[in-house]
């Protein structure tokens, strides 16, 4: 048959006999389906939304990974700030006990005192820059043995009227140094 006879068919079903119609579909060939390339294209399909949730998954685990690293650094500098202010507070707490101490002390003591010395504030500075400062007030030598000293930060304070051993006990409180006077030198450990 022709197709435009099986068009004819198709469009106008009603002019035909059953005999006819089955006729033109036993001529009519049927296209079977590849399965195997149908296959490959669900597969092809199906890798592309496989890939997606990986990705979802590393976009959350990057998120996830920033977001302690955050917060991490904002609890360490928290920590730090603290640490500083409690420093501050020792510092002022020796001071105001040592204060006390001096007003406790016997009539009969007298404690060395030098006009030319000013009250000292240093608010996290290296030792070395202190300690430059008590040796030109108290006209002592320093000495480092230990060079990472130098760079160790403080916040300390003193007044014009204490003496050299206040200072020096002052400092030791603190763990990362240790001060020990000699005659006129001052060794740093």
């Amino acid at each position: 048959m022709k197709n435009e006879e099986k068009i004819r068919m198709l469009l106008h079903p009603e002019r035909y006999t059953d005999e006819q119609i089955d006729e033109m579909l036993d001529d009519t060939p049927i296209a079977e389906p590849d399965v195997d390339e149908a296959w490959q294209q669900f597969q092809a399909t199906h890798r592309r939304h496989r890939r997606m949730p990986m990705r979802w998954a590393a976009i959350l685990i990057t998120v996830a990974a920033l977001s302690g690293i955050s917060y991490a650094a904002i609890h360490h500098y928290r920590q730090v700030k603290e640490q500083r202010q409690e420093t501050v507070a020792a510092t002022t707490n020796q001071q105001s006990e040592l204060n006390e101490e001096k007003s406790k002390a016997p009539l009969g003591i007298v404690e060395e005192k030098d006009s030319t010395r000013q009250d000292q504030q240093f608010n996290n500075v290296p030792l070395q820059q202190i300690m430059k400062q008590v040796s030109e007030d108290y006209g002592v030598t320093v000495v480092f043995r230990n060079e990472a000293a130098r760079t160790v930060r403080f916040y300390l304070s003193w007044e014009a009227d204490e003496t050299l051993s206040d200072i020096i006990n002052r400092i030791n409180h603190f763990e990362k140094v240790h001060l020990t006077l000699s005659g006129e030198t001052i060794t740093i450990n």
